[in-house]
């Protein structure tokens, strides 16, 4: 089976690591493997285990990040609705009590 090793100075994407370990386990798997070869490939196997879960963990951190500024821009938008002044002068408590029910874990866009 033909191996798509990166050079070192090459570090593969998640989407290629993750192809090369399926990859790693056709060979490790396969009744003919060798024997001699196997120690490398687990070797191998690990480093891009370790590579997937630093680019997951990576990808989780900004993910999380994207929720947080989404969330503060909820909280922005509710505050300066909620201080806005209402069109006829007067405020409806109970329609602004079910408007603020209605759009409760909602983004305002």
């Amino acid at each position: 089976m033909a191996r798509n090793r990166s050079t070192p100075s090459e570090t593969p994407g998640f989407a290629q690591a993750r192809a090369r370990l399926d990859e790693i386990l056709a060979e490790v798997e396969d009744e003919h493997a060798d024997v001699d070869q196997l120690a490398e490939r687990v070797r191998e196997a690990a480093e891009l285990i370790r590579l997937c879960r630093d680019r997951l963990a990576a990808a989780r951190a900004q993910l999380v990040a994207v929720v947080a500024d989404l969330a503060a821009v909820e909280q922005t938008v509710a505050r300066d609705t909620d201080s806005a002044p209402a069109e006829d002068g007067e405020e409806d408590s109970d329609d602004a009590d079910e408007d603020e029910s209605a759009s409760a874990g909602r983004l305002p866009f």
